[in-house]
């Protein structure tokens, strides 16, 4: 199958998790989605390990593992969503234009592209990449990145945080509770949502610990991919459910506790 080669600004890339316990997270996920993987070589600053997960196309996501800083501040472990970029010094510029804030300032990963994060103005975390054409990566098969939605405390002014920093379109969507959640459109067909945190359980919101993404993997089938992760220590919060016209979904948390969802596409 071909690889996945579309760097339009503002469509999620890639994929990667941060684990406290990367070998523990490394075994859970292979055997929910069949990867293999392979590590990248110790680095020069101390940084912690890292692995390039793959299916039979290709690489899907990276498994990276936490710092003691990170764990120590008490984050959590999740999804990052990394949303490319056509200009990295220029979409950093207007961050603080439209409510938002640079976390970690743009810097040069390899001769692969430049990467930034800031905070959109909802308390959204969003990983900027500027590539360099040289990261071919797969998505929308199995055991790899179908969709992502971030879950905000204010969807309202995140979607005018994504029009006005990345420039692309946005769609709303007036859900049953009243708030407004929306589409992110890159070249007029939708790539990500943006929904409101405060419609998830109080459960599930203080499971999160603040606004996150919620990465939706590709599987072939999603009752016997629930099985799976069950079975190797995964916890689900929901049974599956069906959105007509979408497909058959779940959410599941892995073993150190990110939450993932999985989707089998109506075809």
């Amino acid at each position: 199958m071909p690889q996945y080669t579309d760097f339009s600004q503002g469509r999620p890339f890639w994929v990667e998790l941060g684990s406290p316990e990367i070998d523990a997270s490394i075994a859970f996920y292979g055997h929910l989605f069949g990867w293999s993987y392979e590590e990248e070589p110790p680095g020069d600053d101390g940084g912690g390990r890292n692995v390039w997960a793959k299916n039979s196309s290709g690489y899907s996501a990276s498994i990276s593992e936490q710092d003691a800083g990170e764990m120590a501040s008490g984050t959590r472990p999740r999804w990052k969503v990394y949303l490319s970029v056509d200009d990295l010094d220029e979409v950093e510029g207007r961050v603080s234009d439209y409510g938002g804030k640079v976390a970690i300032e743009p810097f040069d990963v390899a001769d692969a592209g430049r990467s930034a994060e800031v905070v959109e103005p909802g308390g959204g975390r969003l990983a900027l990449w500027q590539s360099n054409g040289s990261t071919p990566v797969v998505q929308h098969e199995h055991g790899s990145l179908q969709w992502a939605e971030l879950m905000t405390n204010d969807p309202v002014a995140t979607a005018a945080f994504f029009r006005g920093v990345l420039k692309v379109k946005t769609e709303p969507m007036e859900m049953g509770d009243g708030s407004v959640n929306s589409l992110v459109m890159v070249e007029e067909a939708p790539v990500a949502s943006i929904s409101a945190l405060s419609g998830l359980s109080a459960e599930l919101i203080e499971r999160a610990g603040g606004p996150m993404w919620v990465t939706y993997f590709n599987v072939d089938d999603v009752d016997a991919a629930v099985e799976r992760g069950i079975e190797h220590g995964g916890e689900l919060p929901d049974p599956p459910w069906d959105v007509p016209g979408v497909g058959r979904m779940a959410w599941i948390y892995g073993p150190q506790g990110a939450l993932l969802g999985l989707i089998t596409p109506v075809s």
